[in-house]
Order: structure tokens, then C-alpha cells, then sequence
């Protein structure tokens, strides 16, 4: 039975990991998101599938009421010295199409989740597009209640719809 492994971020694997979201996702992130990826604040891992790389993940530590508003803004702040977190922020959660359903993206939410209460964190946020429903069914089954509908949280993106959903789990 092929195994599912997680691995750490490097500067050699890099390209694979931009790449898995280069091909799964509907938006690009710049250089510097990436380049943040190997902050202490950071929470980072690439899934592996019998040794192929097929998903990746980015979350953050984060005080939600230090900011609001955008995807620019959610996705280029960085917690501020003196806030105390109270929230991890899943930037990105990605399974290439033909490895899904076989429990990489659970395993990588695991993590997450793991990590989130090593912190002393209690509560992991995402924005879903509201037009990704299999994402949003996915993230409820596993936990995740709908919060609240941005309208125009993907406008600078060039999105045809730009609304996104904002669910949490409590963990």
C-alpha cells in the first residue's frame, strides 16, 4: 500500500512546491509569499505520495482582530510583535486532482491541527471561494463552519466571482 509522507519546506524543493499550487489553484502568489514561507510564524509542510510530491501546505499564526479585508491583506500581513495570536490562517491547502480522496489532504490538515494546539491556538481560519464547493463541502466535513461571506475578498485577483467564504474550526 503506497505510503502518505509529510516533509519539510527547503530551499531545494521550492520549485515543487510552488508548482502544486501553480496547478491547483486559481490564483498566483508572488515571490515574497513564497519567500515568507520560511518564517518562524510560518506553519509548512509538502505531502508525499509513495515519494511523488502531490500536495503542500501554508498557514500562519495570526491575531484576527489585528486585520481584516482582502486577500492582499490576509495573505501579506505578518503578525505584529506585540499581538498574541489567537488564530492560525490557512493560507493554502492543495492536492494535485489525481491524488485526492486517498487521505493526503486529511493528513496535511492533521498536521495542521496538531501544530495549531502546540502553539496554544485554538482556532484555524480559511478563505474558500465561494464558486470551489467540493473545497468548502471538504473543509466542513472535516470540522469547518461557515462564517461569513467578503464580498470582493479575490477582486485583485481578477476572479469573475471574487466573493469568498470564511469558515473556521475550533480545535
Amino acid at each position: 500500500m503506497p505510503s502518505i509522507n509529510l516533509d519539510d519546506l527547503t530551499t531545494n524543493n521550492l520549485g515543487v512546491f510552488k508548482k502544486i499550487f501553480g496547478v491547483t489553484l486559481p490564483i498566483e502568489y508572488s515571490e515574497d509569499w513564497y519567500a515568507n514561507s520560511f518564517d518562524s510564524d510560518q506553519i509548512v509542510k509538502l505531502a508525499f505520495y509513495s515519494e511523488l510530491p502531490v500536495g503542500a501546505m501554508k498557514a500562519k499564526l495570526l491575531n484576527i482582530e489585528s486585520f481584516q479585508g482582502n486577500f492582499d491583506n490576509f495573505n501579506t500581513s505578518k503578525l505584529v510583535s506585540k499581538s498574541i495570536p489567537n488564530a492560525v490562517y490557512l493560507e493554502t491547502l492543495s492536492v494535485l486532482e489525481s491524488y485526492r480522496n486517498l487521505g493526503i489532504g486529511e493528513k496535511l490538515l492533521n498536521y495542521l491541527i496538531e501544530e495549531t494546539t502546540k502553539r496554544f491556538v485554538h482556532e484555524i481560519i480559511i478563505h474558500v471561494h465561494v464558486e470551489n464547493t467540493k473545497a468548502i463541502d471538504w473543509y466542513k466535513k472535516h470540522g469547518f463552519v461557515e462564517k461569513e461571506l467578503l464580498k470582493d475578498y479575490y477582486k485583485s485577483k481578477g476572479l469573475t466571482n471574487p466573493d469568498a467564504y470564511i469558515l473556521s474550526l475550533k480545535v
